[in-house]
């Protein structure tokens, strides 16, 4: 069922072309940062870059303890505004607290949220808005190429996009209600109309509750694989990674112990079942008819996380 998904993704969430939209709504990019010495720079430097004729970035930086705030006052440039703000309220996460404040003071009639961690080729916003367009859908989201610059990044990174292209049925336009925070890009009626970060202030994983409330109200998203459109790097090692997503996995289950040790045994069992099966049949310790399906299972797991691996350009 998995490599099913995987085949049929192709078309339900597919790698975006590059292109020009007829029209040119104003764009606002927003971009929430806290901590992000280490990447915002390279990013803002990418927004600044874009090809798209009529859009601005505004930044808003809340409670940074290392240089993001020196780094963000050395940028001058008549399309960017950057908001020193205070921290959340109460019942508020901060991510979307900022978010929220972003788009209250956004001018464009298209908002895009992308996070700090991404960088944009020229061509980026100019392609989206054309698949904005193109689709005539609400939503739009972008899963970065993601960057591993190690063996530890890479074993929890590389799960997101086989996970994604895996285990949802994108195909199915009215079964999509997955979104990637990393580059999100909504019509300013359609945010409004499921009721904007303020619907989501106590969510983890703001993308996927957005993604959800939009399908619940009957709006038009997708997603798209950006190709070299878009890069991100999310973490620099094996322990950053671990933490990062053991945050973000209980919240994907909505905070439900049974469904998600339920999810993890089931893939644990399937995902080493047979590599245990295959040699104790092979020698004769179990029965030889098992060799069959578990070299089938094996080749399958195989074919998919090569299919997968090649696909995103994954280590």
């Amino acid at each position: 069922m998995l490599l099913a998904f995987a085949l049929l993704n192709l078309r339900g969430f597919p790698k975006i072309p590059q292109g020009k939209p007829k029209e040119i709504p104003k764009v606002s990019i927003l971009v929430p940062v806290r901590d992000e010495a280490e990447n915002i720079g390279e990013c803002l430097a990418s927004l600044l870059r874009q090809d798209y004729p009529d859009y601005e970035v505004l930044v808003y930086e809340e409670g940074s303890k290392d240089d993001t705030k020196a780094i963000l006052s050395g940028f001058s440039d008549p399309r960017l505004q950057v908001i020193f703000g205070d921290g959340p309220p109460p019942e508020w996460l901060g991510k979307p607290w900022a978010c929220a404040r972003l788009a209250e003071m956004a001018k464009g009639e298209l908002l895009l949220f992308v996070d700090a961690d991404v960088r944009l080729a020229p061509e980026a916003l100019v392609s989206a808005v054309a698949a904005l367009e193109r689709e005539n859908i609400d939503l739009l989201s972008l899963l970065p190429r993601q960057e591993m610059p190690n063996l530890g990044a890479a074993l929890h990174v590389a799960l997101i996009p086989w996970s994604l292209s895996s285990f949802f049925p994108l195909f199915v336009p009215k079964l999509r209600r997955v979104a990637v925070g990393q580059f999100l890009l909504i019509r300013r009626a359609a945010y409004e109309k499921i009721g904007g970060h303020g619907a989501v202030r106590a969510e983890v994983l703001e993308d996927q509750a957005l993604a959800s409330r939009a399908a619940k109200a009957g709006l038009r998203l997708k997603l798209f694989f950006s190709g070299d459109l878009a890069r991100c790097r999310m973490y620099r090692g094996f322990w950053e990674a671990n933490r990062g997503l053991a945050k973000n996995l209980f919240p994907i289950f909505k905070k439900k112990l049974l469904p998600f040790a339920f999810v993890w045994t089931w893939l644990f069992y399937v995902a080493w079942q047979p590599l245990f099966v295959l040699p104790l049949a092979l020698l004769g310790y179990v029965s030889s008819e098992l060799i069959r399906p578990a070299a089938w299972a094996l080749g399958s797991a195989f074919f998919l996380w090569a299919f997968t691996a090649l696909r995103f350009r994954l280590p």
